[in-house]
Order: structure tokens, then C-alpha cells, then sequence
């Protein structure tokens, strides 16, 4: 499996968590209330937890078909050597 898209769900994490931080930041400096930064905080984070879930078992699917393809390439190869 390529590593790239690993890398793109680390980016997708790591940026929602930096939303939820500027927020608190912005909670901190009293710019927005805190009950609105809380609501905005917990849709941040069900958000990115509800992407990494989706975006992990898209992934794991993907890397068990390309298994399941080479297993089976395996086997013919196998076969036809007379292993």
C-alpha cells in the first residue's frame, strides 16, 4: 500500500486537531464564547474522528483485496511450477 495516503490521513488529523486548538485560542482570548467553542470543538473532533474511521477501513479494505490478489498470484505461480 502506498504510503502516501497514510500520509494525507496523518494531514487530515493533524489540521482538524489545529482547528480545535485555534479555536481554544480564540476561546482563551474571550473573541468568541465558550460554549460556542465547545460546540465548534466537539464538531471538529466528530469530525475527525468520524473521517479517520471511514478513511482506516477504506484503507485496511484496500490493502486486504491487494493481499487476497497476490496470495492468489502466488498460488498459480505455484501451480504452474509444479510446487
Amino acid at each position: 500500500m502506498k504510503s502516501h495516503f497514510y500520509e494525507r490521513l496523518f494531514l487530515l488529523n493533524r489540521c482538524l486537531e489545529q482547528v480545535g486548538e485555534i479555536l481554544e485560542q480564540f476561546r482563551q482570548d474571550q473573541v468568541i464564547h465558550a460554549v460556542f467553542a465547545s460546540d465548534r470543538q466537539k464538531a471538529v473532533e466528530d469530525l475527525r474522528a468520524d473521517l479517520s474511521h471511514v478513511l482506516t477501513g477504506m484503507l485496511h479494505q484496500r490493502e486486504l483485496e491487494a493481499c487476497v490478489t497476490l496470495t492468489r498470484k502466488q498460488i498459480e505461480a505455484e501451480g504452474k511450477d509444479g510446487k
